[in-house]
């Protein structure tokens, strides 16, 4: 090839890549979610020893439908793939739960060893779940506590959350 023709090929690259349109097999890649915190600010504990174990799990919520109170022994976060979920903290105060919101593209970095639940209004919610533990060992103990009112009001969205820094 001429270096005139490779110069033609790099100029029509420049121009795709300008007018958004990537060549074929290039990847894009967008940071959805990076902390070292739950969603409550609370720092994450250390990975425990022992052999490491991902879990993955896909969990659909129905409409009108409230998780029993749980906690994780482990750090997790969850991908709302569709639908709008609350969470709820189990810390009640003088001021009510701490509740958050999240809707459909929303990441949670969870609570670690913290009883919560979550909730779905009048849809569904998909939650694509990544969990990092210990082969062997739980990623969702169930707590006993009483099922009790869920919040009428939607929460503030727990982006909020982790922008106060708490």
């Amino acid at each position: 090839m001429s270096v005139r023709h490779h110069s033609c090929l790099f100029v029509a690259l420049v121009l795709l890549i300008a007018l958004g349109v990537a060549p074929a097999g290039a990847a894009e890649s967008t940071v959805l979610l990076k902390t070292t915190r739950s969603w409550d600010g609370t720092a994450f504990p250390a990975y425990p020893q022992g052999q490491p174990e991902i879990t993955v799990l896909r969990i659909v919520i129905p409409p009108h439908s409230t998780l029993a109170w749980h906690h994780h022994p482990v750090i997790n976060a969850a991908y709302v793939q569709q639908g709008r979920l609350m969470v709820e903290k189990h810390d009640h105060t003088a001021d009510g739960p701490t509740t958050c919101s999240l809707i459909a593209g929303d990441v949670l970095p969870e609570l670690v060893d913290q009883v919560h639940r979550g909730y779905t209004g009048d849809e569904a919610a998909t939650l694509i779940v990544f969990y990092a533990g210990r082969a062997g060992s739980q990623i969702t103990v169930p707590d006993v506590f009483p099922v009790g009112p869920v919040p009428t009001r939607w929460a503030p969205p727990c982006s909020e959350w982790r922008g106060r820094g708490t």
